[in-house]
């Protein structure tokens, strides 16, 4: 399977069989996340692999979440996948970007904090982004291994942190469940090319 074809293949999947994974697939895909690029290569980033029925249970309590107008939205589902995987951000080694006198700023490291307390100076880190990225990678080496994922953002972080003994100074703002589909749904409608694509200028 190729890449094109992975990314036509995957699936958000919420109904997984009760099927481990094999330890060696299951680090084909850990070692898809570490070769996955990150801003100036920082590489900030940690993963927790949660196979633990308890540990998998109180971290699918952490993924509840309400609506707008009040709803509360349970993901049981998640408590169905042999593997959670949560990605942490490791902030203060990741590049952060802010604006200063017309020009963009690249900063890592210690100078970290104090640009995080100037908000009004546009900071911005790219932790999120490289997690992304990463998940990315692991979503569609997934599919090459017959295997489904869903992105998990509607989580409380806080709660998710005590769970897993997360430090203060460590974000988990999201997670991906693995497992193997008890099938795989059809494909979402996308938007066409037409729609989305614009050359030279914003159009």
């Amino acid at each position: 399977m190729n890449v094109l074809e992975a990314i036509q293949k995957r699936r958000s999947i919420r109904h997984y069989k009760p099927d481990d994974i094999p330890e060696d697939v299951l680090e084909r895909l850990l070692n898809a996340l570490r070769l996955a690029p990150s801003g100036g290569n920082k590489q900030p980033w940690k993963f927790i692999v949660v196979k633990d029925k308890v540990t998998k249970s109180r971290i699918t309590a952490a993924c509840t979440w309400k609506t707008e107008d009040g709803n509360q939205i349970y993901q049981n589902w998640i408590d169905e996948a042999p593997v959670v995987i949560i990605a942490c951000g490791l902030v203060k080694e990741a590049f952060g970007v802010y604006h200063k006198n017309s020009e963009a700023i690249i900063t890592s490291g210690a100078a970290f904090e104090d640009k995080m307390a100037l908000p009004s100076m546009g900071f911005e880190s790219c932790f999120t982004w490289d997690l992304a990225i990463a998940l990315d990678h692991l979503t569609l080496a997934a599919v090459a291994e017959g295997l489904g994922t869903c992105w998990i953002g509607g989580l409380y972080e806080p709660q998710l942190k005590a769970i897993l003994s997360i430090p203060e100074d460590v974000r988990a703002p999201m997670a991906i469940v693995l497992g193997y589909p008890v099938a795989w749904p059809e494909p979402r409608p996308r938007k066409s090319l037409d729609e989305i694509i614009c050359y030279d200028k914003y159009s």
